[in-house]
């Protein structure tokens, strides 16, 4: 008979030594103070706007096309202060009934804007002041207009008595009271626009 051959044995070699992770706290804090720094450089490079400038719009010229189109005497906001500038004006689309928009920018990051259409009635003057209430009314050269602000303390709106260029007007602003009085005086029908009338 013959005797098993036994199998070789095979050393058995210790794991590889690990590596990485063999750094210490200090060079961990080291790198990431070299990581942030890094960081804060391409922070400061990186430029930033300062102050966004808002597209203007030629009120007197889009005045003009629609009251052509509409055969309206749409107004705009004439002599205003420095300060003003138009920023939306147009006929705002899918409004029923049309609607005529002319938005300023004011002073001290407020907003005004002209709303007007012909024959306004209640529910338009609800829709335009936000169905603000009445909280009295004020005279500005000779016409009386209502005074309405929303209940969240938000804008404040100016309903005129009486028809503008055959137009009814509403005025609204985000400012206090006397911006907004300043903006309803400004207020005018466009000159050289087909209706012609002025009150």
């Amino acid at each position: 008979m013959s005797t098993p051959t036994s199998a070789p044995v095979q050393a058995v070699n210790p794991p590889p030594a690990r590596r990485g992770m063999g750094g210490t706290a200090k060079s961990m804090v080291i790198s990431m103070i070299v990581l942030l720094g890094g960081c804060l450089v391409l922070v400061a490079l990186v430029p930033r706007v300062k102050s966004v400038q808002q597209a203007t719009a030629n009120a007197t010229a889009i005045a003009r096309e629609v009251g052509s189109a509409q055969k309206w005497n749409v107004a705009v906001a004439n002599g205003l202060p420095k300060g003003w500038t138009a920023t939306n004006v147009n006929l705002i689309p899918g409004s029923s009934p049309q609607t005529w928009l002319a938005g300023y920018a004011a002073p001290g990051d407020h907003y005004a804007a002209i709303k007007q259409t012909r024959g306004g009635d209640r529910r338009w003057v609800a829709q335009q002041t936000g169905a603000s209430a009445q909280v009295g009314t004020v005279t500005i050269d000779g016409t009386v207009w209502a005074k309405f602000r929303r209940n969240d303390g938000g804008a404040r709106s100016l309903v005129r008595s009486a028809p503008l260029g055959g137009l009814s007007t509403v005025v609204i602003g985000t400012g206090p009271w006397a911006q907004v009085q300043l903006f309803a005086r400004a207020v005018q029908p466009l000159k050289g626009s087909p209706a012609g009338a002025t009150s």
